[in-house]
């Protein structure tokens, strides 16, 4: 009977075993009872998930729950030293050598990052070597003997590159750093190649290797980074910004095309590429997503595919020659108005708000122009994102801002006009002609200045 008892009760006991959780850990020398965060990297975005602080070592430890999700993280212990770190369901330990940027570290435990340590070292001599004999290779008399020597040398540097990056993805083919290892791999072209020869190699094999139907390279930043690198390659010295944005278009195409064998990387790439443009303001290329997308093509409606329907609709209402959307609502003077109402030749609609610093340096240049034109030929629409009227109030009475038209609907970002403009930084600003339609979107001082000295 006791035996049957027992036998019951330690099978009880198992069902309710919880998983082991997993630690990173670490330690700094130097670094002295300070807080250490825990970041998720995706794409460009760095988010704190967890926050601890390290002992009189520099030692500290974060617990991590059992459904972590695997992906690239990083351990920032200030402002300039950032530890980055593969998870995949293990533990992870690591010594460094200082608390300063340039100190090395080491992985005492974790497999998957002992192949990625490996791999960035030597990718990191490997780069700083080639780039050391880059001007050599570009300027050296090619009918002199030691250049073959360079040649050689780069030839070796880039062989043994090649070499270790498939023995360290042979030899550890089921884990997730032999798949950001084959992604990220340099590209080095043939050096015998002219400077616009070896682009243009760079251009047709610069995604050789990129498993674009590899989904959990949406939890890292590798993907992003080779899309910014690639889209490198299509800007020349001296471009003004309209003929960089008409290159670029060609290679958006082929990142388009490449992407669209997997839904759940083409919507990441595709809200990448959005959100890039849109903090660049580069208009032709935001159009030029939002008319040649294949999302349609993809059958699943996720939330992210909901999310950048919405996002190119909203590319497309707001392009250049589109009417702005009209609103009607009470400026702080009390008195109804209509931006259709606006009766200026031009009209400058800007969303700002009093605590934004960029708006400190353009408002007062649209001030400037305001002052020097009469209503007939120009007025400005200010719509602030604040959520305190004393805070706007005092900002428009300080700078002199009360001769235009002020808006606060005193919602922050949740704002009906604000959402009904998409707008998610401030300034923005349009430029709209006599009829209120868009025809600029200036992203920075001179644009908005050639803008409103144009007739």
């Amino acid at each position: 009977m006791n035996r049957i008892f027992l036998l019951t009760f330690l099978l009880i006991q198992s069902l309710f075993v919880l998983p082991q959780n997993n630690k990173i850990s670490g330690t700094i020398p130097g670094l002295v009872n300070q807080d250490v965060y825990l970041m998720k990297m995706v794409a460009e975005n760095r988010t704190i998930i967890d926050t601890t602080a390290t002992d009189a070592t520099g030692s500290f430890i974060f617990e991590l729950p059992s459904n972590f999700p695997v992906g690239q993280y990083a351990v920032v212990s200030g402002p300039s030293q950032m530890i980055e770190l593969i998870y995949n369901n293990e533990n992870i330990r690591f010594v460094t050598t200082g608390a300063n940027p340039n100190d090395q570290v080491q992985i005492a435990e974790s497999v998957e990052n002992q192949i990625y340590y490996e791999y960035l070292y030597t990718k990191g001599i490997t780069l700083y070597k080639t780039d050391l004999l880059e001007p050599l290779l570009q300027n050296y008399p090619t009918d002199d003997p030691f250049f073959k020597t360079i040649i050689a040398q780069y030839n070796l540097l880039k062989e043994n590159l090649d070499e270790r990056v498939i023995t360290l993805v042979e030899q550890n083919p089921e884990t997730f750093a032999a798949q950001i290892i084959q992604t990220d791999k340099p590209l080095l072209p043939d050096p015998t190649l002219t400077s616009r020869q070896q682009k243009v190699y760079l251009k047709l094999h610069y995604f050789d290797e990129t498993n674009f139907a590899d989904t959990l390279l949406t939890r890292t930043n590798i993907l992003s980074s080779k899309v910014v690198g690639y889209l490198s390659l299509f800007q020349e010295e001296n471009m003004t910004k309209q003929q960089l944005e008409n290159s670029l278009l060609v290679g958006l195409d082929t990142i388009l095309n490449k992407a669209a064998v997997n839904q759940e990387v083409y919507e990441y790439i595709v809200d990448f590429l959005i959100n890039g443009f849109q903090a660049i303001g580069f208009e032709n290329g935001l159009e030029y997503i939002a008319e040649h997308n294949q999302l349609d093509q993809f059958c699943v409606n996720t939330e992210r595919k909901k999310v950048l329907e919405n996002k190119i609709e909203l590319i497309n209402k707001l392009a250049i020659g589109k009417p702005a959307p009209d609103f009607e609502t009470v400026d702080l003077k009390g008195k109804m108005m209509r931006l259709s109402d606006v009766g200026a030749e031009k009209t400058v609609l800007i969303f700002w708000a009093s605590w934004c610093q960029h708006c400190d340096e353009i408002m007062p240049v649209i001030k400037e122009y305001y002052n020097s034109k009469n209503k007939r030929e120009l007025e400005v629409v200010a719509v602030s994102i604040d959520n305190s009227r004393n805070e706007v109030e005092t900002a428009i009475e300080k700078n002199g801002y009360g001769s235009w038209i002020n808006i606060a609907e005193l919602q922050g970002w949740e704002g009906k006009i604000v959402d009904e403009y998409g707008i998610a930084a401030t300034p923005t600003i349009f430029i709209l002609d006599k009829n209120k339609t868009i025809i600029a979107k200036p992203g920075n001082i001179d644009e908005l200045k050639k803008m409103l000295t144009a007739s």
